[in-house]
């Protein structure tokens, strides 16, 4: 199904929830979306609890490349993502792994622990 997203300009917030299998091109497009709406630089919470990866190792080296294209050219502002399997925690701790030098991106299985972690992070 994909992302649906909310972004809070005056709140320097980008909201999305990811529902089904999520794939490559909707990372992308996701992405994409983010960028176009002007959204990059703001903190985001993806709430993806009812989501599964539908993406290999290689689609993850994919996406950090796609990432650290897009921090050449914005502020990438840190991203909390909630998931509730432990193969969907184990493949955002790679992403995060991956792309620590340009970008700040946590997964959690708590939705409160996702949102306190944000609300620490600074203003972006």
């Amino acid at each position: 199904m994909g992302f649906i997203n909310r972004i809070d300009h005056a709140g320097r917030m980008m909201y999305a929830t990811a529902e089904g299998a999520i794939t490559l091109s909707e990372i992308q497009n996701h992405l994409a979306v983010e960028r176009r709406e002007g959204g990059l630089q703001y903190k985001e919470l993806i709430d993806a609890r009812t989501a599964s990866p539908a993406v290999s190792g290689a689609d993850v080296r994919n996406i950090v490349s796609w990432l650290e294209a897009f921090a050449r050219e914005h502020l990438l502002g840190p991203t909390a993502v909630v998931v509730s399997t432990p193969v969907a925690y184990g493949m955002l701790r790679m992403l995060a792994f991956l792309s620590e030098d340009f970008c700040t991106i946590r997964p959690f299985l708590d939705p409160a622990e996702a949102e306190k972690w944000l609300r620490e992070r600074p203003k972006t």
